[in-house]
């Protein structure tokens, strides 16, 4: 059986976990921006303008894009041990101690 050391899964998590944070793919920013080309509504316009300069922005500086549906969050166990759990399960679990 071949062993995997956790710091090697940890540290691919993280990568993927920020990369996914701070840049769009490609063709998600090229769909967007043809969107801003072909957009006739003015209001429509600015808010394309807005989201184009957000992911713009992120890339260069390499921090977070602005969204407002929340942050990701990741819950990972590792071990030999691991319990698979509902949404309702989990969700009792994490409130089990308030």
């Amino acid at each position: 059986m071949r062993e995997i050391d956790v710091k090697q899964i940890t540290d691919v998590v993280e990568k993927l976990c920020i990369e996914a944070n701070e840049h769009l793919p490609e063709d998600v920013k090229c769909a967007i921006k043809n969107c801003r080309a072909c957009e006739d509504g003015e209001i429509a316009k600015g808010v394309l303008d807005n989201i184009i300069e957000n992911f713009e922005i992120a890339d260069n500086e390499c921090v977070p894009i602005c969204q407002d549906t929340g942050m990701a969050c990741v819950f990972l166990e590792i071990g030999q041990d691991v319990q698979m759990l509902s949404m309702k399960e989990f969700a009792a679990d994490m409130t089990k101690d308030i």
